[in-house]
């Protein structure tokens, strides 16, 4: 039991064979992600218990196959194995467990030595330490230490209204290329040659390859016109690709894409996954390589961007509290635009929750209740703040302090359309409550409530679900012959 009185209860699906992660192909990739999507609905988030030689090109993968997520999904392992005395396992495994059970964080995530990080971020740095990953470009999702702290302003949230699901279609013909000073152009020949169809190449410092090397240029150029796309990733551990010098234009007019600051493992997953989509063209394939689709690149990710001169309203308290520093004025904006935020949600005012997203603050943060915009925007019918919120990556599977749901808050004010959209969204009802709903439903059938009905059933309840008695909706439906009621719950022949 912890201290917002919430228990951690999970269960355990082993694979047979075990596998050594060394030996793991994208095969076990899509197995992984398979199960995830068949188990989506029944769990708050899910642990992958994963050797660390490959993690990281898991924990990418991962990222781009699980697409609109909404819940936390957190890789993990230990240095050490976790029967021996002095190990990591138990540290990192109860980390990963309570994290992905208490908090909402959409992201595929990988968990070590007290730190959360993004997974297509992430790399192994050390073989003979505690700390075996870092995140080089990006800080930390959260740190649990004495408190577990999620740095919110950190978090990826997806922005579309749409339903979670897997993309288990990958392109192997994709490969890296490390630069190195005696590399000969029949290497990049043998290397370049299909069915390679993606491939990374491994460059010096912010992006650079040898200029004076018109042969290897020319090969790289054969290669990216005949169709093959090649990302530039760095070979130094930080940074990022930055061609403004000669020996990195270079590259771009050879055809190589800038990959920022991707980690060399990400930009290889990317490409396996872009490369899969069939119903795209090449260019549209270039295009989303330079997009940024799960945090991976620096540019266009969301942080704290907050100032003195933001919002006047946050500048009067500051001056009012005698604060300048960014952190404090980081904790003014958190602790106030929550409630705001809440307030704009109930009286429909899209206008003031787009000043507040303004100010830097996210629009899923909860308030003292533990109630969100979204909450509020579902308990009051507001369609079009629904929108809007989802947009901006809100969560439809936040619970309040009383473990209502936005779904469950739309149900309950009967606001129809409001339900159908988080349905749409990928908001469920939990096990629990559905295995409880067949009470609920033969209340309102007993009570001839047709359009509470139909509430539990656009929310994804089954009719034929029994009460404590035994008797379901659609029996009591019969017994009374309300025809308008049977026709409700009884599928069409």
């Amino acid at each position: 039991m912890f201290e917002n009185n919430t228990r951690i209860v999970y269960c355990i699906l082993e694979y047979n064979p075990l596998l050594d992660s060394s030996n793991m192909t994208p095969k076990d990739w899509v197995k992984i992600g398979k199960d995830i999507e068949k188990y989506y609905e029944k769990y708050h988030g899910f642990v992958v218990l994963h050797g660390t030689d490959t993690m990281a090109y898991t924990s990418s993968a991962l990222s781009f196959m699980c697409e609109h997520q909404g819940k936390p999904v957190i890789l993990t392992g230990s240095q050490v194995p976790i029967y021996q005395n002095r190990n990591d396992g138990r540290g990192n495994l109860m980390g990963a467990l309570i994290i992905a059970g208490q908090f909402f964080i959409p992201e595929v995530c990988l968990y070590f030595n007290n730190k959360l990080y993004r997974g297509n971020r992430s790399t192994k740095v050390d073989a003979g330490r505690f700390s075996a990953f870092c995140s080089p470009n990006l800080g930390p999702l959260a740190d649990a230490e004495v408190d577990i702290k999620v740095n919110w302003d950190t978090v990826f949230w997806p922005t579309t209204i749409e339903c979670f699901r897997v993309s288990t279609k990958l392109n192997c013909n994709v490969g890296l290329l490390r630069l190195f000073p005696s590399l000969t152009t029949q290497t990049v020949i043998a290397f370049l040659q299909p069915p390679l169809e993606g491939a990374v190449l491994e460059t010096y410092g912010s992006g650079n390859a040898p200029s004076d090397r018109p042969d290897l240029l020319a090969e790289l150029k054969k290669a990216t016109d005949r169709g093959v796309i090649i990302m530039n990733c760095t070979q130094c551990l930080r940074g990022t690709v930055n061609p403004t010098y000669a020996t990195g234009k270079v590259l771009i007019d050879a055809g190589v894409i800038p990959g920022r600051d991707m980690t060399p493992e990400a930009a290889l997953c990317k490409l396996s996954y872009v490369l899969a989509r069939t119903e795209l063209s090449l260019e549209d394939k270039k295009k989303m390589m330079k997009q940024n689709l799960r945090g991976e690149m620096s540019a266009d990710l969301a942080g704290a961007k907050l100032s003195m001169s933001d919002s006047r309203f946050i500048q009067v308290i500051a001056n009012t509290l005698s604060i300048s520093c960014k952190e404090e004025l980081e904790a003014i904006r958190d602790a106030l635009t929550p409630p705001l935020a809440c307030a704009a949600s109930k009286i429909g005012d899209i206008d003031a929750l787009k000043a507040i997203r303004e100010m830097g603050s996210h629009l899923g943060l909860a308030d003292y209740d533990g109630r969100t915009p979204l909450h509020v925007a579902a308990c009051e019918g507001h369609l079009e703040v629904v929108k809007y919120l989802l947009g901006q990556g809100a969560s439809v599977h936040a619970r309040d302090r009383f473990g209502d749901t936005p779904l469950s808050n739309a149900m309950h004010f009967r606001h129809k359309e409001v339900v159908r959209l988080l349905r749409k969204t990928g908001a469920h009802l939990s096990t629990a409550e559905r295995k409880e709903a067949g009470t609920d439903l033969c209340c309102l059938a007993a009570s001839g409530d047709l359009v509470g009905l139909e509430m539990w059933m656009l929310a994804g309840v089954d009719p034929s679900t029994p009460g404590y008695d035994g008797q379901t909706a659609i029996s009591l439906a019969k017994a009374t012959e309300n025809l308008e009621m049977m026709k409700l719950l009884l599928p069409d022949p």
